[in-house]
C-alpha cells in the first residue's frame, strides 16, 4: 500500500499532465476568490469548586452563546459528560460564526448540571469579548490558533451581593481566513499521464482490505526511484478516491482551508492512472489510484496499521448495513479499541521474537495457514500499545543485521541497531505529537471513522554513521490513510450541516482525536522509559510458559544489578523465593545461564553507549502443558530493567523468542539496555519540534504496571506508597487512577500547545495592560487579560494548578498564580436579576425532552 511522509505533500504537476505554468488553474484563481473570516470556538473542560447536585456525581454540559447587537444566540450545547462531576471533559468544537471587526460582539459560556427529572441546574457563567477571545485575524488564507483561556465562572447570589466565583471554564478559539468556492461541488478525477509509467503493470495481492495493489515503474528521467509509485485498483476503492480527490484540490488552494498542518500527514496521492494488466485471458485496461510507495527504498519494511476511535463504524454511514456496524461494534469491544482508542490491524516485517509466538499453539493447529492468519490478527487486534511498540522497535534478532549486530570494530563507522530504533522513536514522537496537535488546529471537526495511522521505517539495514542519523529519519514514516468510511469536512460544508449531524462529526471527532492522543503519549512513553536513562539499577529475567489463549504461565525469575558479569550459571526463583526444579526436583534445579558487558558508543554518538545482556540458555525447566497433554513447555524469556529517576521509575521491557516444546531452551539472544547522557534531553527536543511549549511534558509517562517485588528494590523505602499485595484490587486501582490523571494532563498540555505563536497569528491582549512578571494589572485598567508565556516551566505549573481545583480557590489572583488567564474585578459578568423564566418556541429543535433548553434558563 502507499502513504506519505508527515512533511507536506503537495501535489505533482508532471505527474497530474499539467505544466508547471499552470494550464488548469486551481478554482481559487480563476473564479476570483472571496476572502471570509471564521470564529470557531472549543469548549475544552471546566474546573468546578463545589458540587450542585443534591447526590451522587455532577452531569456537567454547556452552553455557549453569542451576543451581538443586542441579540443573543444558541451557538453550540456540549454533549453531557457523564458522572464527570466537578472536571468534566468535552472538547467541543462550535460552529463557525463570521467574523467582523466593527461591533461589540460578546461570547458567554454556562455551565450547566443535567437533571434525569427537572431542568437543569445553572452551575455559573462566563462572557468575554471576541476580540478578547479570538486571535488576530490575517489578510492570508489560513487557521490561526489562539492560546487556552482559563475564565472565571460567576453564579449571583443576590441584587446586592458579590457573584460568587464557582469555578473555570477552559476555552480556545480559532480564526480561520478562508475562501467561498464552489459550494456542493466535487472535484473531478485527476489524471495521471499514461506515458509516464512502463507497462504493462503488475499485480501485487491484497492487502487488509479487498482492493489489490499494483507495481508501477517510473519511466527514466522522472526525478524519483523507480519504484516511487504504487497503483491500487480504483474498481475496489471507489468509497476512497472521493476524500483522495478532495484533499488534493484543498491542497492546490491557497491556505489549504485552514486544514493544511493535518492534510500534511494523509498519504502522498497523485491521481488516477489507466494502464495495462496482462491476465490469462490477455491484456485488460485497468485504473488504479497512484500513491507514493511505503517499501521504495527499503530493505525490511517493518509497518505497524493502526485503526484510529474507540468506534469504528455507524450504521448507515457510507453504506455501511446494520449488520455489519453490529458486527464491527463487537471487535470494537473486546479488542484495544475499547481500551486504548486503537487497535493494531496489520503488522508487516515482524520481528523474529513475535513470530515465533504462534496464535495457534495451544490448539495444535500449528499447519493450518488460514487460520493462523486469522488468529495472528485476533493476537494483533488485543496488543496494547506497549506491547505493539515494545515489538516494533526489537531489532535485536533481524536476519539482516547479522546475529550479533555492528562488530565493536565497525561501530565508528556504522550505526548500531540501538542508536537506530532511538532515532526511529524519536521521529515517531515528534510526527505523532504533531499530529495530535494538527488536529486540535482543524477549524472543523471530521469524521474519520476506520481511518489508519501508519507507522514505519527499514528494519533490514544499518546506515554509515555519517549520515546515518538523517538517512533514517527520512525512512521513518507517520501517516494517516483508509478513507472509505471517511469525509473531508471542510468550513463551507460545516455551515451547511444540521445541528444534529454537527454534534455526530464532533463525538466522532473526540474518538479520533481521543487515539491519537493516547498513541502520541504511548509513542512518548516508550521513548522515555527505553532511551533517557543515564543509569541502570536492576535487571530481572522473567522465565514463562508461552500460552497462545491465555495468561503465560510463570515458571521463575532471576534479579541482578547491572554490572559487568561474566558467563554466569543462576538458580530460578519462585514467586515466594524458593528455588525453582524441574519434574519434582528428579532433573535438580531450574537454571538461567547469561552474561552482561559494557559497550561504549563513539562520540559524538546520540547514546553513551549500552548495557549488552546475553540471554544463552536455560536448564531444567518444569513441565507447564500437562494440561495439553504433554510433558515440556513453550519457554520465553521476559527482561526488564529498572532504574530510579527524579521524575520517577524508568522500566524497560524486552522479550526473547519461544522455544517450542522444550525444557533446556538455547536463546543466544543479545538485547541492549541503552544508556543516555547525562546532560542531553533528547525527548524534550522531540516535544518541542512537534509544538512550543510541550518539552515539559516529561513527568506524565508513567511506567507500566510493574510487580510490587521489583518497586521495593528499587525505590527506597516509603516511596512507593502503602504495601499492599501484588494482585490485590487497591493496586491496581491506584494505577488506573495515576495512569487517568497522567492522560488528562497530557491532553491538557496539547491543548496548551497547540496556539500558533508566530507574530501574525499569536494571541492579543488589545487594551488589556498587565503588570510584569504575571502579576495583576492596577484595579482602574479596563482588562486584566494574561495569556501564559512560552518559558520553562510555566506551562507545566499552570496544568498542575489547572487539575487542581480547591487549590484554585484559593490563590485566585496571587501573583505566583500561573493562571492562563486573570480576570480582574471590572471583567465580571453584570449581576443578574432575580430569575425570569422565559420562554422561546419554535428556536431549538433539539431540546431534552425532561430538561429543557438552553433558552429558558434564568436570564436578566
Amino acid at each position: 500500500m502507499g502513504c506519505g511522509h508527515s512533511h507536506h505533500v503537495g501535489y505533482h504537476p508532471k505527474l497530474l499532465g499539467r505544466s508547471e505554468s499552470g494550464k488548469a488553474r486551481p478554482a481559487s484563481e480563476s473564479e476570483g476568490p472571496k476572502l471570509e473570516s471564521f470564529v470557531v470556538i472549543r469548549v475544552l473542560r471546566a474546573d468546578l469548586l463545589r458540587s450542585f447536585d443534591a447526590y451522587g456525581k455532577m452531569d456537567p454540559f454547556a452552553v455557549v452563546e453569542w451576543h451581538q447587537e443586542g441579540t443573543r444566540k444558541e451557538i453550540a450545547r456540549t454533549r453531557i459528560d457523564w458522572n464527570a462531576d466537578m472536571h468534566p471533559h468535552w472538547d467541543h468544537t462550535c460552529r463557525g460564526q463570521p467574523f467582523k471587526m466593527a461591533g461589540n460582539t460578546m461570547v458567554e459560556f454556562q455551565v450547566m448540571e443535567g437533571n434525569v427529572i427537572g431542568r437543569p441546574s445553572f452551575c455559573g457563567a462566563a462572557k468575554i469579548s471576541i476580540g478578547d477571545l479570538a486571535p488576530e485575524p490575517t489578510s492570508e488564507v489560513g487557521t490561526a490558533t489562539g492560546p487556552v483561556l482559563k475564565l472565571e465562572l460567576k453564579l449571583a447570589s443576590g441584587p446586592t451581593c458579590e457573584p460568587e466565583v464557582t469555578g473555570h471554564v477552559f476555552v480556545q478559539a480559532l480564526m480561520v481566513q478562508t475562501t467561498v468556492l464552489g459550494r456542493g461541488k466535487t472535484p473531478g478525477l485527476s489524471r495521471v499521464d499514461e506515458g509516464l509509467f512502463e507497462g504493462p503493470i503488475e499485480r501485487l495481492g491484497v492487502s487488509g482490505g479487498s482492493a489489490a495493489f499494483f507495481k508501477l515503474h517510473l519511466k527514466p528521467g522522472s526525478g524519483r526511484a523507480r519504484d516511487y509509485f504504487i497503483g491500487k485498483d480504483l474498481s475496489h476503492a471507489e468509497d476512497e478516491v472521493t476524500f483522495y480527490e478532495e484533499a488534493l484540490a484543498l491542497k492546490r488552494q491557497p491556505g489549504v482551508a485552514g486544514l493544511g498542518p493535518l492534510l500534511s500527514y494523509t498519504l502522498e496521492y497523485a491521481g488516477v492512472l489507466t494502464n495495462t494488466e496482462e491476465t490469462s485471458a490477455g491484456e485488460k485496461k485497468t485504473e488504479l489510484l497512484v500513491m507514493r510507495n511505503l517499501r521504495c527504498g527499503s530493505s525490511k519494511h517493518r509497518f505497524l496499521d493502526i485503526k484510529i476511535g474507540q468506534k469504528t463504524a455507524q450504521a448507515g454511514w457510507q453504506g455501511k448495513s446494520r449488520v455489519a456496524a453490529l458486527r464491527q461494534s463487537m471487535v470494537d469491544g473486546i479488542t484495544n479499541s475499547s481500551c486504548e482508542g486503537f487497535r493494531l490491524e496489520g503488522f508487516d516485517g515482524r520481528p523474529p521474537a513475535l513470530e515465533s509466538m504462534d496464535p495457534l499453539l495451544d490448539l495444535g493447529m500449528t499447519g493450518n495457514a488460514k487460520m493462523a492468519k486469522k488468529a495472528l490478527r485476533v493476537m494483533l487486534q488485543r496488543m496494547p500499545a506497549a506491547e505493539m511498540l515494545l515489538h516494533w522497535l526489537d531489532l535485536h534478532q533481524e536476519p539482516q543485521l547479522g546475529p550479533s549486530d555492528v562488530p565493536n570494530e565497525k561501530l565508528k563507522l556504522q550505526l548500531c541497531t540501538t542508536e537506530v530504533a532511538e532515532i526511529v522513536c524519536h521521529e515517531a514522537v515528534r510526527s505523532l505529537c504533531g499530529l495530535a496537535v494538527a488536529c486540535r488546529r482543524s477549524p472543523v471537526p471530521q469524521k474519520w471513522i476506520g481511518s489508519s495511522v501508519g507507522l514505519g521505517f527499514d528494519s533490514g539495514s544499518l546506515p554509515q554513521r555519517k549520515g546515518g542519523e538523517e538517512e533514517v529519519r527520512k525512512s521513518t514514516l507517520v501517516c494517516i490513510f483508509d478513507w472509505g468510511r471517511s469525509e473531508l469536512n471542510t468550513m463551507n460544508k460545516h455551515t451547511q450541516l444540521s445541528e444534529k449531524d454537527q454534534l455526530d462529526r464532533g463525538e466522532f471527532w473526540r474518538y479520533y482525536m481521543g487515539g491519537i492522543d493516547r498513541l502520541a503519549w504511548e509513542a512518548a512513553r516508550a521513548y522515555q522509559h527505553r532511551f533517557s536513562c543515564s543509569k541502570w539499577s536492576l535487571l530481572t529475567f522473567k522465565v514463562c510458559d508461552f500460552d497462545s489463549m491465555s495468561e503465560n504461565d510463570f515458571i521463575g525469575r532471576l534479579c541482578v544489578p547491572v554490572e559487568e558479569t561474566p558467563e554466569t550459571c543462576a538458580d530460578l526463583n519462585s514467586k515466594d523465593g524458593n528455588h525453582v526444579v524441574g519434574d519434582y526436583g528428579w532433573r535438580g534445579s531450574a537454571t538461567l545461564t547469561y552474561s552482561i558487558t559494557w559497550r561504549p558508543f563513539p562520540q559524538p554518538s546520540r547514546m553513551k553507549g549500552a548495557w549488552r545482556v546475553h540471554l544463552i540458555r536455560a536448564q531444567h525447566l518444569p513441565r507447564q502443558d500437562k494440561m495439553q497433554l504433554r510433558t515440556t513447555s513453550d519457554p520465553m524469556c521476559e527482561i526488564t530493567a529498572c532504574a530510579a529517576d527524579p521524575k520517577g521509575l524508568l522500566c524497560l521491557r524486552q522479550v526473547s523468542s519461544v522455544k517450542v516444546r522444550h525444557l533446556d531452551p538455547e536463546w543466544g539472544e543479545t538485547f541492549d539496555l541503552p544508556v543516555a547522557n547525562v546532560e542531553d534531553s533528547h525527548l524534550q527536543e522531540a516535544l518541542e519540534g512537534a509544538a512550543s511549549g510541550l518539552g515539559s511534558c516529561g513527568d506524565v509517562f508513567l511506567a507500566e504496571k510493574i510487580p510490587t517485588w521489583i518497586r521495593e528494590q528499587i525505590l527506597p523505602q516509603g516511596m512507593h506508597g502503602r504495601s499492599s499485595s501484588r494482585w490485590s484490587w487497591s493496586e491496581n486501582n491506584l494505577d488506573n487512577e495515576a495512569l487517568d490523571r497522567a492522560l488528562d494532563t497530557w491532553k491538557a498540555r496539547l491543548d496548551l500547545a497547540s496556539a500558533t505563536v508566530s507574530p501574525s497569528s499569536g494571541a492579543r491582549c488589545r487594551e488589556a495592560p498587565v503588570a510584569e512578571h504575571g502579576q495583576m494589572a492596577a484595579p482602574g485598567e479596563k482588562h486584566k487579560i494574561m495569556t501564559e508565556e512560552r518559558r520553562t516551566g510555566a506551562i507545566e505549573a499552570a496544568v498542575l494548578s489547572e487539575l487542581d481545583a480547591r487549590s484554585l480557590c484559593h490563590k485566585a489572583g496571587s501573583a505566583e498564580e500561573p493562571n492562563l488567564v486573570a480576570v480582574g474585578a471590572e471583567d465580571a459578568i453584570p449581576v443578574l436579576s432575580p430569575p425570569v423564566m422565559i420562554e422561546r418556541k419554535g428556536i431549538h429543535q433539539s431540546c431534552w425532552e425532561l430538561s429543557g433548553c438552553a433558552a429558558c434558563i434564568p436570564s436578566t
